[in-house]
């Protein structure tokens, strides 16, 4: 179960940045969707996937196995 206090943490972070956060459960895995929410989005704000990996698996208290995380298209992280 997602730790909605950590995810409502990282969306207003993500926010900050310009981008938004969808996260579904499905089964055993999270669904991680970062988008963008405003043209300006500070696209170097977006840490690279192992390290946001490991801050999904902090905030949200669930398994880094079981992310499944997308970044917008056309992000250097993509």
């Amino acid at each position: 179960m997602i730790d909605q206090n950590g995810l409502e943490a990282m969306r207003t972070t993500l926010a900050a940045d310009g981008y938004a956060l969808d996260v579904n459960e499905v089964g055993d895995r999270v669904e991680v969707r970062i988008t963008i929410a405003d043209p300006d989005a500070c696209e170097d704000c977006l840490a690279p996937e192992p390290i946001m990996r490991g801050i999904l698996h902090k905030s949200l208290k669930v398994p880094e196995q079981a992310i499944d995380l997308t970044y917008p298209p056309g992000s250097v992280h993509e």
